[in-house]
């Protein structure tokens, strides 16, 4: 999934950069074929509409930021990530993210087993990761270049070929989940 410019006038969702999911990868973990990794990005940290920086703050406080997975076929979750933050205090932002399996899956998962809980998000070059068993955690900034044709995207989508670079920081959720082999979002 990428989808960078998404709200009314190419703007973020409801107006908060905080909100808009960026983009969504899901691989095998390396040397570990039986684990997975997933990343969310969100946040880009430049904005079309107003032109100019996003807000500091990495993660939307009250936010319910979900991965959702199907591993039947049936087209309704049975297993949800979520993960909310916490209101930033003294300069830091922590994160909880749980998981939900089963019927509850399928709605809104703001409860759950608890994975990790309290964990730092990164908002310096150093990433720090939460370790609760099997799992590991990853929660802010991190570099990402982008390339893509801006003016074809003005230009009702009739692309120029003249790429625009963009290496501008994106929050992510990055981790690594027991038990799932099988990725259907």
């Amino acid at each position: 999934m990428s989808h960078h410019a998404s709200g009314p006038n190419f703007g973020s969702p409801l107006g908060d950069a905080r909100l808009d999911m960026t983009d969504l990868y899901a691989f095998p973990k390396p040397g570990q074929p039986d684990r997975s990794v997933l990343v969310l990005n969100v946040h880009p940290s430049f904005a079309v509409s107003p032109l100019g920086p996003t807000t500091k703050e990495p993660f939307a406080p009250g936010a319910l930021y979900e991965i959702k997975i199907d591993t039947d076929g049936d087209a309704i979750a049975d297993i949800t990530y979520s993960v909310q933050f916490a209101s930033v205090q003294d300069g830091r932002q922590t994160a909880t993210l749980r998981r939900v399996e089963g019927a509850r899956a399928a709605g809104l998962c703001d409860e759950g087993d608890v994975i990790v809980e309290g964990a730092p998000v990164s908002v310096e070059r150093e990433a720090m990761v939460a370790k609760a068993g099997d799992y590991r955690a990853f929660f802010g900034w991190r570099s990402d270049p982008f390339f893509f044709d801006a003016n074809g995207l003005f230009n009702n989508m009739q692309f120029t070929g003249d790429e625009t670079r963009s290496s501008g920081w994106r929050c992510g959720i990055s981790f690594t989940p027991r038990g799932t082999r099988t990725l259907t979002v």
